[in-house]
């Protein structure tokens, strides 16, 4: 697969040879090989064999046994990548350039075997002070991501999420940039009646909105921006032809702070969510009742705070960590019906989360040989409160994952 694709964009390479020349176009192609070798204390709830961890599952008696209590290996290299950039074209005053970047992360129902697919494919347009993104990137709020090397990035405690957008970024001076823009849900998705879908956002028309500021000054790095988000769960029409009125907009805040100094960094970030499934955070939202209307439904979203700590130091031998915590926070209202839609990489009956991950990093040339410990403690329980806060039956689960890492950039 790795070899007829670069086969193809070498091909395409040529073809466009005398076109680029004429325009000033610029191909540089990029990647890394990676492999990844983890070991877990317990089961998990993850994603792609394991190696995307979110965390360990709760106790599960069967026969006096906790039949989730065990040990687990795997080791793949289906994080592969490969990405191609493109620049020196302009359009009137805008210089344009663009992204197509992909891995063998998806996997296919049959074999397990490693799929290409695509991870990021966009346009920018730059004038002298504004600059529009258009196409599939990194969520404004995903972008920063914690000092560790584990694939998932620092989820579930911090916003993990590339979606189709349309993005601004507006330099206003003394450092200070405006973004803003849309966005339309595709791979991190909304849950609802049907599972997880794109539907419940499309049937909205609305689509997802982001605003934020940034402050840049010397080694800081400050954002704080607000996602807004529409869906109506129950879309279309009921069987005896009544149209549904379903709606629910949610409003989730963050901050994010990092500051660098030489081979020295330290960053932190913290958002207060409202039914954030659909940027893998463990999250969702509750029907509270019916409508005048008999068949549609009100809903509340659960509030989450997510966030994390991390730091780094070193070059060639690199010191790193994380430190996140998670918190229920409940229900914007009392719930009636009790229905939940929620992620579907969390539980709903989890109260809070923490994990710290000590990671030493090896860096030789294009070669990259990291270690990591993550130790993850899930407190879950059971029975809720009027809030779907967790109150009865509380109890701490850990899981202890040790895992390697081998990079080969190019």
């Amino acid at each position: 697969m790795k070899s007829k694709l670069t086969i193809a964009l070498s091909a395409v390479m040529l073809l466009t040879a005398g076109t680029a020349a004429a325009e000033g176009l610029t191909y540089k192609p990029y990647g890394f090989v990676r492999n990844y070798a983890v070991v877990d204390s317990r089961a998990t709830k993850s994603l792609s064999e394991d190696l995307f961890f979110f965390l360990p599952l709760d106790k599960k008696e069967v026969g006096g046994q906790d039949i989730n209590d065990y040990a687990k290996f795997n080791f793949q290299a289906i994080t592969t990548r490969l990405g191609l950039d493109i620049s020196g074209y302009t359009i009137g005053s805008a210089k344009v350039s663009a992204k197509i970047e992909a891995d063998f992360y998806c996997l296919n129902s049959s074999g397990n075997t490693g799929i290409l697919r695509m991870r990021q494919a966009y346009a920018n347009f730059a004038w002298d002070k504004v600059s529009l993104k258009v196409g599939q990137t990194w969520h404004p709020m995903a972008a920063d991501m914690p000092n560790c090397i584990n694939l998932e990035t620092g989820a579930p405690f911090g916003p993990f999420n590339r979606s189709a957008q349309i993005m601004m970024d507006a330099q206003l001076g003394g450092g200070l940039t405006l973004t803003a823009g849309f966005l339309e849900q595709l791979q991190y998705r909304s849950a609802g009646p049907k599972g997880s879908s794109n539907l419940y956002q499309r049937y909205a028309i609305l689509p997802e909105i982001y605003a934020g500021l940034s402050l840049k000054t010397g080694g800081l790095l400050a954002r704080a921006g607000v996602d807004i988000l529409s869906i109506k769960p129950q879309y279309g029409f009921s069987e005896d032809g009544k149209k549904y009125t379903d709606w629910l907009t949610t409003v989730s805040p963050f901050v994010f702070a990092q500051y660098t100094d030489g081979s020295f960094q330290i960053k932190a970030k913290s958002i207060l969510a409202q039914a954030g499934e659909h940027m893998q955070l463990n999250s969702g939202y509750v029907v509270t009742g019916l409508k005048d209307d008999g068949i549609s439904k009100e809903y509340a979203p659960i509030r989450t705070s997510a966030s994390f700590i991390s730091a780094q130091y070193g070059k060639t031998w690199q010191l790193m960590g994380m430190l996140g915590y998670y918190k229920n926070l409940g229900t914007t209202k009392d719930v009636i019906d009790g229905q939940v839609y929620y992620s579907g990489n969390g539980f709903n009956n989890i109260d809070q989360i923490i994990r710290f991950t000590p990671t030493v990093v090896y860096n030789c040339g294009k070669l990259q040989l990291g270690l990591e410990y993550d130790i993850t403690t899930v407190n879950y329980g059971a029975g809720f409160d009027v809030r779907m806060k967790v109150t009865e039956d509380l109890h701490w689960v850990t899981n202890h994952r040790l895992l390697a890492l081998m990079k080969l950039s190019f």
